[in-house]
């Protein structure tokens, strides 16, 4: 059985970026793959500016709950989920972050990593880069011993995708349904569902026949980092535009 270990900066995230992956693999290949979710923070400063004294601890377990109760749909339960405690906003590229994950990896030696894209990124929230900074650090410097078989990754919220999930329609209204329990955030899914129907319906229109799909970008550390691609034209271009948009220093309200 392979172990797939899914990093979000956030407990919201992954509903957005890798549902119909997570749902699958949990619902669909149970005999084959073991999932498990490292959460860097407990999103305890995600809220609207005019909920300013909702922030904090009080938040915090407000959306732990609201994790646990969208993880039910996957199958998953707490012991699948591992809380780093780092402070919503403050997830940074440092030796005390990088000792956190590293350690996190070593107890549960994962087959196969996902975490969310530190650089080529629709979405350059400083919380979410850094998380894969910090996993692409541990590979690449070989921090973590592995045995002989080093884990695959995959970054997810990518604009250079070159791995397609496929998933049709009749599984969207549940996405949603999930993405909804994080009832705390509805006030940034507003925002965001437009971009989720964009992206879905670009990455399906990568594979032929079928219509709708999540992107991914598998990446090669170590002595195969000369592998990973470069963006084409188009998705440099986009980068340079994302970049105006969403400059990489974003912290939550």
């Amino acid at each position: 059985m392979n172990k797939v270990l899914f990093f979000q900066a956030h407990p919201d995230d992954l509903e957005f970026s890798c549902f119909h992956l997570i749902y699958y693999l949990c619902k669909r290949s149970t005999k084959h793959y073991e999932i498990k979710i490292g959460s860097l923070t407990r999103g305890e400063y995600g809220w609207p500016k005019h909920a300013e004294h909702f922030k904090g601890e009080r938040l915090g377990k407000l959306r732990t709950k609201e994790f646990y109760n969208a993880i039910k749909v996957y199958g998953l339960s707490r012991k699948d989920i591992h809380f780093f405690e780092v402070i919503d906003g403050y997830v940074e590229f440092n030796k005390k972050t990088i000792h956190l994950v590293k350690e996190y990896l070593e107890e549960e030696q994962p087959d196969i990593i996902v975490a969310c894209e530190p650089r080529n990124t629709y979405y350059r929230h400083s919380d979410h880069m850094n998380i894969g900074k910090i996993v692409y650090y541990i590979l690449d410097k070989n921090l973590v011993n592995f045995g002989s078989k080093k884990p695959k990754l995959y970054f997810y919220a990518s604009i250079g995708a070159n791995f397609i999930w496929p998933f049709k329609k009749e599984e969207i209204p549940l996405a949603y349904k999930t993405i909804h329990l994080h009832k705390s955030q509805i006030h940034i899914w507003r925002k965001t569902n437009l971009l989720y129907k964009i992206l879905i319906r670009h990455y399906g229109k990568k594979l032929k026949g079928w219509k709708y799909a999540e992107g991914y970008r598998r990446v090669y550390y170590g002595d195969e980092r000369n592998k990973t691609e470069k963006l084409k034209f188009f998705g440099r271009l986009f980068l340079i535009l994302n970049v105006k948009v969403w400059p990489e220093k974003i912290t939550r309200h």
